[in-house]
């Protein structure tokens, strides 16, 4: 979630003026309508100028999407530091379980960041937007199992089929959540272990293809 707090004073004061930015903006977002909302409420309901709103978050969906931080960089590390032996798909099914920490650590206002993206179809539109960057850091693991440059076609298509078996569980899961709620880690785990099984298998064929 938030990171880790920094050691100086200035340093600490900067992080809990964007933290609470975040929170009371959320919860205004959530109440009120994202696109009714204003810096101006923001920033009062914060007790921080407009400008200090703006200065944190130079756009208005930066503040939505900033509990997210350092999501796909947890990722990268996991597939870039993944035991030796362990597969790209393996590695990101292990690190969908240590993601459940943060969002254990704050749940409700993880619940309320989904409330908000649910409800903006901008919103939704950015949150695909970078879900596209998830896609290259997949693609760079596969390559690295497969021995190919990440910008051949083979990573390519086993990252774009990995993202939309996502995209497909959301979609599906869309009908039976209810507003805001948050899947269950295991129980997606249990979906998708179908989808990975066959994506790795789908690699496996293409590596040995490529070795025959």
């Amino acid at each position: 979630m938030f990171t880790a707090a920094p050691q100086s004073l200035r340093e600490r004061k900067k992080a809990k003026t964007r933290e609470t930015i975040v929170r009371v903006a959320l919860d205004l977002f959530a109440r009120n309508g994202y696109s009714r909302t204003t810096i101006a409420q923001i920033a009062e309901a914060a007790e921080v100028s407009p400008r200090t709103v703006s200065t944190y978050f130079p756009a208005k969906e930066d503040i939505v999407f900033d509990i997210s931080t350092g999501t796909k960089d947890r990722l990268s590390n996991a597939i870039r530091e993944r035991p030796e032996g362990q597969d790209t798909m393996s590695a990101l099914r292990d690190w969908l379980l240590t993601e459940r920490k943060f969002l254990d650590e704050d749940h409700e206002l993880h619940v309320c960041q989904r409330t908000v993206i649910d409800r903006e179809e901008s919103l939704i539109a950015h949150e695909h937007a970078l879900l596209r960057e998830f896609e290259v850091v997949l693609a760079d693991g596969i390559a690295a199992d497969l021995k190919l440059a990440h910008s051949d076609l083979e990573p390519r298509m086993a990252a774009a089929a990995a993202m939309a078996v996502f995209d497909l569980l959301r979609a599906e899961g869309d009908s039976s959540r209810t507003e805001g709620e948050i899947p269950v880690v295991e129980e997606l785990l249990a979906m998708l272990d179908q989808a990975f099984a066959f994506i790795s298998g789908g690699v496996a064929a293409l590596s040995a293809q490529r070795q025959a």
